[in-house]
């Protein structure tokens, strides 16, 4: 038993050591006067010169109420902590309780660190925790990082910083606005949330919740985000993207804004990369390219790939339940795609297509664009086409193996008709009576139209051409095979334009 005694005081001596009190010494004073008060403590009244430490602390000032055994002092005048050589607090007036070692300085405060400096009007600063609260607006300078707010809370150990209430982090390449703040140094990254704006170079990032990664420019938001730059804007849910790239991901209720590509991408889920672009999203997909003179194209399907080759063309895919619509003309198919360099627009398998009073199907069909204007529609094998004449419920029909259209000004003008080529058109008399039907039957047939209605027609080669009154004629003689009219189906402006209004886009 002769350790027993020797290991308990080893024991409580680091106990004390550790955690527990250490009792303040006075190194220096000019003038020292000491009261003895009832409850039997004893009040040092420092002046001059004075010095007190408390294990790894020296504290000076000009005066100080020193109480013992209470272990509190109050100090006044030039008040200066210094902390292990690393933490230096400067003040006018300290209250200092050496149980919790924990001070309230106030009166021209400044903190500092070997890699910070903290300047407020009122700190209190816990020795055992290294973390210094304030709750003045307050600016602490970190490197080249100016980091102002009301409230703050600052570990000068681990150097988290954490700031609450109008908070601005202003630094050489970015200025950060927030309502909460949480700044990590050794990683160089920010928590934010409440209303945040980031500005970085040309870029504008607003959010509600996230998170910024300065050294990779990487950033990660939530509640609702906008990036905007110089020809671009993106919006979401959540986003994850990196601003020096210029690429990310979008969740939920994304929008993509592409005006130097002249496009607006609605979707649940988008793959952006500005340049060269690259997109992929999936459903629903609601694409808007604009044209020329004013027109716009609107697209809508389940799932979209935008792909831009090294002579800065793209190639857009839209696919599943697509439907699109412009001015001149609307249209559906399973496939839809867009050869930017050639202003080509392919779609099959058996689309179905709208251009003022005609619709159009065949198993495939190509739009091809003139300085994005529509210039010409070719159609390949079962072709049909239906226009509506005086008589909204009377269609004119033709049908054959391929199709060549042109328009002039957004409309179409004339198209020929080739392989097994069969029309059907109706004349009226005066009153716009409907009196008859013509059917013409030959290799090709040229149709020529007039505001949208068919005005002339020319038929070549074997020509089999018939006259019938429409009293006389039977049912299957008013119409030709697949020819069924579906401009109840046709394709509207509600149905494919983006629900978001994009800020500076039409």
């Amino acid at each position: 038993m002769k350790w027993a005694i020797p290991l308990s005081v080893a024991l409580l001596c680091s106990l004390n050591y550790l955690g527990g009190q250490t009792k303040i010494n006075i190194l220096s004073s000019d003038i020292t006067d000491i009261i003895k008060q009832k409850d039997g403590s004893r009040k040092y009244f420092l002046r001059g010169n004075v010095g007190l430490q408390q294990d790894v602390a020296i504290m000076t000032c000009d005066s100080a109420i020193l109480v013992q055994p209470d272990n509190t002092f109050e100090a006044f005048g030039k008040v200066k902590i210094v902390q292990a050589d690393t933490t230096v607090v400067t003040g006018e007036k300290l209250d200092y309780s050496g149980e919790d070692r924990t001070f309230f300085i106030r009166d021209n405060v400044q903190l500092t660190t070997p890699n910070s400096t903290l300047s407020t009007t009122k700190l209190t600063y816990n020795r055992k925790t290294s973390i210094a609260r304030y709750n003045t607006r307050s600016t602490l300078y970190k490197n080249n990082l100016e980091l102002t707010s009301n409230k703050g809370f600052y570990n000068t150990k681990s150097e988290v910083i954490r700031l609450q209430g109008d908070v601005e982090a202003i630094d050489p390449d970015y200025t950060l606005y927030t309502d909460t703040l949480i700044y990590f140094p050794s990683d160089n990254r920010y928590n934010f949330a409440g209303p945040s704006i980031l500005k970085r170079d040309s870029s504008t990032t607003q959010c509600m919740l996230g998170s910024y990664d300065a050294e990779s420019s990487q950033l990660n938001l939530g509640h609702g985000a906008s990036i905007s730059s110089p020809g671009s804007y993106i919006s979401a849910d959540s986003i994850s993207y990196n601003l020096r790239v210029e690429s990310g991901e979008l969740f939920k209720n994304a929008l993509v804004a592409d005006s130097v590509e002249g496009f607006v991408l609605e979707s649940q889920y988008i793959d952006y990369i500005k340049a060269p672009n690259y997109v992929n999203a999936y459903s629903p997909v609601f694409y808007q390219q604009n044209m020329d003179e004013g027109d716009t194209l609107y697209a809508t399907g389940d799932t979209l790939s935008i792909r831009q080759d090294s002579l800065d063309s793209r190639t857009v895919n839209l696919l599943y339940n697509t439907s699109f619509f412009s001015k001149g003309f609307q249209g559906k198919s399973p496939f839809f795609r867009y050869y930017e360099r050639t202003e080509q627009l392919l779609l099959y398998p058996q689309p179905q297509l709208w251009s003022e009073q005609s619709q159009f199907s065949a198993d495939s069909a190509i739009l091809k664009l003139k300085d994005k204007r529509l210039d010409s529609l070719f159609l390949e094998n079962n072709v049909s086409i239906l226009s509506q004449t005086i008589d909204g419920s009377i269609f004119d029909q033709a049908a054959g193996k391929t199709l060549e259209g042109y328009f002039y000004e957004n409309k179409l003008h004339n198209l020929l008709l080739v392989g097994n080529a069969q029309n059907l058109m109706h004349s009226f008399g005066d009153g716009d009576v409907l009196q008859g039907i013509n059917t013409t039957a030959c290799s090709w047939i040229e149709i020529v139209f007039e505001n949208g209605e068919a005005e002339s027609v020319k038929a070549s080669q074997s020509v089999d051409a018939s006259y019938i009154p429409w009293e006389q004629a039977s049912k299957e003689q008013k119409e030709l095979p697949k020819c069924d009219p579906n401009f109840d189906l046709r394709v509207t402006l509600d149905m494919t334009r983006p629900r978001v209004t994009v800020p500076g886009i039409p």
